[in-house]
């Protein structure tokens, strides 16, 4: 057995970094969650709005290109540009993991005129039930 000698300091920072993979976990439990009781045309539209809002936020992927709008996020790990510029965006917004993933805490540090852009794509990217029903709200 070893023994190691850490200072306070790294203490904290080791016990952040644990607690910061807990709560990273917790997220994307819960996001894949919801994302598994969309149905892919529901997912792609959700997906299309988000591709939608950072084009005209001017976000780009890693290598400064605009995203292609397709309904297709993936993830950091799979070098997924659109995931390159949430996480691009979360970095901007201080929505802390940034992790590439598009959920409620990135919803929560949005400005009001971040969350209105991001309205108007997603009208944009509805269905007629979803535009009559939002009619009427």
């Amino acid at each position: 057995m070893r023994k190691f000698i850490i200072n306070e300091t790294e203490k904290e920072r080791i016990l952040n970094l644990h607690q910061t993979a807990i709560k990273k976990q917790n997220i994307t439990e819960t996001l894949e969650a919801v994302v598994s009781s969309m149905s892919d045309p529901e997912l792609q539209k959700y997906n299309k709005a988000i591709q939608c809002f950072l084009n005209k936020k001017g976000i780009t992927d890693d290598d400064g290109d605009k995203l292609v709008i397709d309904g297709l996020i993936g993830d950091l790990e799979e070098e997924s540009k659109s995931a390159q510029a949430i996480a691009r965006y979360q970095g901007m917004i201080n929505a802390y993991p940034v992790d590439g993933v598009w959920g409620q805490i990135t919803m929560s540090k949005m400005t009001p005129g971040d969350k209105e852009k991001y309205k108007e794509c997603l009208s944009q990217y509805e269905d007629i039930i979803d535009k009559i029903i939002n009619f009427f709200r």
